[in-house]
């Protein structure tokens, strides 16, 4: 039987693998086999160089134990159940243990990933080693993900605690998720000497993900004044937090080098007229962008965005497209466009605090 015991997998939203690649380069030593396919990067790490709670960008971070072949039909879940049970988990206490099973699948198949779920779970508990766990009161989470004719069991690794960056974080609506907000400030390559700013922070996800890196200075706004409060409680002192309409940025002049957002799109947020907000804020992110800087941006409102980054003076490339709850936003690069500032004359200047 093969030996998997250095072979894992991070899981992310679909189009933010590159990310969570490089990410698992950089932070990971002597990695090999690297393989990316939708929401998943499979690689191979020795136990003493994998750290599956200092990967930032990964939903979740499994270990592979075994692969084995499945057939089409139900009745073939059987012998998935007994390739699962006599399974050695790696578990430092004693049974039993509260497990839970997830299941996905891909393929032709006459059962559902519920039901492969369903028999796994069902063939540990008949050992007297397990007993059924729920989500929030397991000792063992395990995934089965069935593809075609094989089957591949993993064992997590990580917690919707290090997913979610604990319980003392607070949330708003119209939020994402730490993982695709810490892979978007990747995106934008962290550096020292970053000035860096959300100018619709929400609850401070963005800068949060930031903070994991140095900077000179991180800024963040939004026009509500109840969400600042909650963006001041999860950002203490990580970042200067005010509260300012994004279009009337209260930053100087070419201040800022680094801007990423997640910008109001979807049904996230009621805003009146977005395609005026989405110019007038363009407007003030070109004033506010210093030679060279950067911005990076998330939004499904592509031709809005685009439009009237053109207008603006400014380009946009689209970076990757993510499957998020249905919809499929869009990762965005801004840039000045320096030759077009020399014809554009200068917006009126707001009042800056910074």
């Amino acid at each position: 039987m093969r030996d998997y015991s250095n072979r894992y997998m991070a899981t992310c939203v679909p189009g933010l693998e590159f990310a969570a690649a490089d990410e698992i380069r950089e932070k990971l030593r002597n990695v090999n086999n690297m393989a990316l396919t939708r929401g998943k990067v499979t690689f191979d790490c020795t136990l003493a160089d994998m750290d599956a709670n200092g990967l930032k960008c990964a939903d979740n971070v499994y270990k592979l134990y075994r692969v084995f072949p499945v057939g089409p039909h139900k009745s073939d879940l059987a012998a998935v159940g007994e390739s699962v049970r006599d399974i050695d988990f790696g578990m430092d206490t004693q049974p039993p243990y509260r497990v839970i099973v997830s299941a996905s699948r891909s393929g032709r198949h006459t059962y559902s990933r519920y039901d492969a779920a369903r028999r796994i779970e069902n063939s540990l508990v008949s050992t007297g080693r397990y007993i059924p766990g729920g989500s929030d009161s397991h000792d063992l989470a395990i995934r089965a993900d069935i593809t075609g004719g094989s089957c591949s069991v993993y064992k997590q690794l990580t917690s919707s605690e290090i997913r979610f960056r604990g319980n003392a974080f607070h949330s708003v609506p119209g939020g994402i998720r730490p993982t695709i907000a810490h892979a978007l400030v990747r995106l934008s390559r962290p550096q020292n000497g970053d000035v860096f700013y959300d100018p619709f922070c929400g609850a401070g996800t963005i800068p949060f993900e930031r903070s994991y890196y140095k900077s000179k200075k991180i800024f963040a706004s939004d026009y509500n004044s109840e969400v600042v409060e909650v963006a001041r409680m999860n950002l203490k002192q990580a970042a200067v937090v005010f509260q300012a309409d994004a279009v009337s940025m209260k930053m100087k002049d070419r201040s800022v080098n680094k801007v990423v957002t997640n910008m109001p799109w979807g049904k996230q947020v009621e805003v009146g007229d977005i395609d005026k907000l989405y110019r007038d804020f363009l407007n003030g992110l070109r004033r506010i962008l210093a030679p060279g800087g950067i911005a990076v941006a998330l939004t499904d409102r592509v031709e809005s965005l685009e439009s009237s980054c053109e207008m603006a003076g400014l380009t946009s490339s689209r970076l990757t497209v993510l499957s998020l709850h249905g919809l499929n936003p869009v990762v965005f690069m801004i840039c000045r466009c320096e030759e077009k500032d020399k014809k554009i004359a200068a917006p009126t200047k707001v009042s800056a605090i910074f």
